[in-house]
């Protein structure tokens, strides 16, 4: 099972966002500039995101990886043909690689070894190894972010804690004790 953390990330790249003390969203772009992308994707990737083109191939990525989870989530078929068609773009070869426990791996990897190829194929690797129930849009009315539940029941809510798991709760006490 994987945790799906890029598409997680990918998901919620350009999502309004409602800091802990704010009254409204707040407009949010990870992938505004090579800069921003870089600290939002840069885990994911052995090198920067450089250049402008790769830039629009990784909000292109972006835009298709919104799509496939919101269909995952709503339990409607995903949309692939766009993802695939991104796919079908990039050459890729497969190397065996020496792990740091001494086993040999097999991974994919781009020739043109840009950051929207490295990043496509590590997408692909999450979509197929993910269980889509767990893919799950915040409970919070207002909130849309996306996120992966790893829990062992299944029923994790918000996307976090803070704010939306404690501002719900403290809405609900709110309307139980009548002051709203």
């Amino acid at each position: 099972m994987t945790d799906a953390a890029l598409v997680v990330a990918l998901a919620n790249a350009r999502s309004a966002r409602r800091p802990p003390h704010a009254r409204a969203p707040v407009a949010y772009d990870g992938l505004a500039d090579a800069a921003s992308a870089n600290d939002l994707l840069g885990a994911f990737l052995d090198r920067p995101i450089r250049a402008r083109q790769e830039l629009n191939a990784v909000r292109a990525l972006q835009d298709e990886v919104v799509a496939v989870a919101g269909a995952l989530i709503d339990g409607s078929p995903p949309p692939l043909a766009a993802l695939n068609a991104l796919a079908a773009q990039q050459v890729a070869t497969y190397a065996l690689e020496r792990q740091a426990d001494g086993t040999l791996q097999m991974t994919l990897r781009p020739r043109r070894a840009s950051a929207a190829a490295t990043l496509l194929i590590r997408v692909m690797d999450e979509l197929s190894e993910l269980e889509p129930s767990r893919l799950k849009r915040c409970a919070r009315h207002g909130c849309h972010l996306v996120f992966y539940d790893a829990t062992r029941s299944g029923t994790q809510r918000w996307h976090a804690e803070r704010p939306c798991g404690l501002r719900e709760r403290q809405r609900r006490h709110r309307v139980k004790q009548g002051m709203r």
